[in-house]
């Protein structure tokens, strides 16, 4: 209780003071830093080194953390705002009156950290308080907004009459009406008759928030309205593409959905042709012809998604499967074929061909791609047979499809071979079967001594507030892509990456996982999606937009993250303060587009 109301006393004296106008940006947290950087000396390196710490090891040090809110050092002061969001969800009753009080700092970035802090816990208690905070018009209004987003059903009817009062003369906000949109995107069902003005508004921003809120709700009453709308941005028509399905339109704008995607798939970007082509497969073998124009198509990434488009088109049609495959010999593309083909019930001569081939990625794909299909006696054999193989990733794959084949576990001969799989001797074998204790890494468990982070600090957060952030030189298979390192915000995941490319841990390694529209991911040593450095480290999730080209850490839950990355292809704001960004394509975004799965990486060099 005293330490808590040391910390209190700390933040009324030094930090919460009446919020005063300020530059508006994208989102607060974008504020120009602190300028007095040539005298920081090593007591303020030493407590920004136990901020990390404290952020690390989840933490909630009031001492600590009233000793930063007292600095007149804005960064620090900032820093601790950060480390307090991210200690709130594991300390959130003594968080919380802690983050709210720090909500009207003068320092729009402090403001927006503490902001973050409570969507991240989804405090309903402050729906009236951020609803305020964005009624204010400040630098800190897109930040509530997003957390309101986050709160969720609670917050709707505030989000939906925030809308409908929000004036757009001005970039801050255009900003938060942005960020309340992509907030409605997140509640279900869409009330449309807010989202609907926002359609023919002047700004491209807002009218591709809006048809993104149509699309993640997938609202049959924005339909209509999209079909109607003026869809001169690529990002709009992207959107547009991704609703028209046969499942949202129904049987009563079938005709004009069909006639809009028939204009769509020829669209010059390829993301609108690819989200497209996903939504006219959709009604089925009648556009069997548009799928397989497709992949002629010019762009790699828009064959693929043909490719991962065809099952409904072709249906049961072998001479339409052998055709699409004769078509290209990509991986990818005949990957995705391949899968369709086995779900459809098509047998394709590469089924049997690439379970023995010397490629364990073939053979991993010939036995995973059983998982979707129909013949359950079938997948079984095959999977059964695989978990002979000698590779692991084969193996893992094998089980996986055994699991998918006996979900009620009534088969005695699969479980028989599942309890075999327990033991295999590969961590990642055993972790893919239900049951099976996996060990859990966290390296926040792990007392790292206080010269470690010092360390972080002087490498990575110092360089970067002086405006000298580091990055990265990547090169693919095609040119060259450099990544600028957000070492604010993001130390210790920055410290991770470059201390691993350093090792050249990522030399020679594949994009594993492209989706084409959604993201690139790479950074598995395995190259199955199983791979990584052995240790997990904590997330830094933060406000930092899910922009195209951002650089985020794949998970598999929270704080597990590793060597696995992903560049985000398009937007994807639904990603925001979730996983951790920590970079941000800054060279190359033409080479990150053409990037297809399996593409290798032949280098990433660090520039300190």
């Amino acid at each position: 209780m005293l330490l808590t109301l040391v910390l209190t006393a700390a933040l009324s004296g030094f930090g919460v003071q009446p919020a005063r106008p300020a530059v508006a940006t994208r989102v607060a947290t974008r504020q120009p830093r602190g300028q007095n950087h040539a005298g920081r000396d090593s007591v303020a390196v030493g407590l920004y080194a136990r901020l990390l710490k404290s952020a690390d090891q989840r933490v909630l040090d009031t001492v600590l953390l009233a000793s930063a809110m007292a600095s007149r050092d804005a960064e620090l002061r900032r820093a601790g705002a950060r480390t307090l969001s991210q200690v709130a969800l594991r300390h959130r009753r003594r968080a919380l009156p802690l983050l709210r009080g720090l909500t009207h700092d003068a320092d729009s970035v402090v403001a927006s950290a503490a902001i973050f802090g409570l969507g991240l816990v989804k405090d309903t208690a402050s729906v009236s308080m951020l609803a305020s905070i964005v009624r204010t018009s400040g630098a800190a209004a897109p930040s509530a907004a997003w957390a309101l987003g986050e709160i969720g059903s609670p917050a709707a009817d505030t989000i939906a009459t925030l809308l409908a009062a929000t004036p757009r003369h001005d970039e801050l906000a255009r900003a938060t009406s942005r960020e309340l949109l992509i907030a409605l995107s997140k509640i279900r069902p869409l009330d449309f008759a807010v989202v609907a003005p926002y359609l023919r508004a002047p700004e491209a921003e807002l009218r591709w928030a809006a048809a993104y809120a149509v699309a993640r709700t997938r609202s049959k009453s924005g339909v209509r309205a999209l079909l109607d709308a003026t869809a001169q941005d690529a990002a709009f028509r992207a959107e547009l593409a991704r609703v028209l399905t046969k499942q949202i339109v129904g049987d009563s704008l079938r005709a004009p959905a069909l006639e809009r995607l028939s204009a769509l798939v020829d669209d010059p970007s390829p993301y609108v042709r690819i989200n497209a082509l996903h939504a006219i497969a959709s009604f089925g073998p009648t556009e069997r012809a548009v799928i397989l124009h497709a992949l002629r198509d010019r762009d790699a990434n828009v064959r693929v998604a043909a490719a991962q488009s065809a099952a409904p088109a072709f249906d049961t049609s072998a001479s339409a499967w052998r055709e699409g495959w004769e078509l290209d010999t990509a991986y990818k593309v005949r990957r995705s074929l391949l899968e369709g083909a086995v779900a459809s019930g098509v047998a394709l001569p590469a089924d049997s061909i690439w379970r023995v081939s010397p490629d364990w990625r073939l053979r991993s794909v010939a036995v995973a791609s059983w998982s979707a299909s129909h013949d359950t006696a079938r997948a079984r054999a095959v999977a059964i047979a695989a978990t002979r193989d000698p590779d692991a990733r084969v193996r893992g794959a094998a089980y996986q499809v055994l699991v998918a084949s006996d979900t009620g576990g009534h088969d005695s001969a699969v479980q028989r071979v599942l309890a075999a799989g327990r033991s295999d001797p590969d961590s990642s074998v055993r972790s893919s079967i239900p049951g099976t204790h996996a060990r859990s890494l966290d390296t926040a468990a792990v007392e790292r001594p206080i010269e470690w982070y010092e360390n972080v600090v002087r490498r990575v957060v110092m360089p970067s507030l002086r405006g000298h952030a580091p990055r990265a030189t990547m090169r693919p298979v095609r040119g060259r892509i450099v990544i600028t390192f957000d070492g604010v915000q993001a130390p210790l995941t920055v410290f991770n990456f470059a201390t691993l490319a350093g090792r050249r841990a990522y030399d020679n390694l594949r994009f594993h996982r492209v989706v084409p529209g959604f993201v690139a991911q790479d950074g598995d040593p395995r190259g199955d999606g199983e791979g990584g450095p052995g240790y997990a480290i904590r997330d830094e999730l933060t406000l930092l937009p899910y922009s195209r080209g951002a650089v985020g850490m794949a998970l598999s839950g929270p704080d597990t993250g590793g060597s696995q990355y992903f560049l985000t292809l398009t937007p994807q704001p639904h990603l925001t303060g979730h996983y951790t960004v920590f970079g941000a394509v800054t060279s190359g975004l033409g080479v990150m587009d053409s990037l297809v799965e399996g593409d290798a990486i032949e280098s990433i060099r660090i520039r300190w």
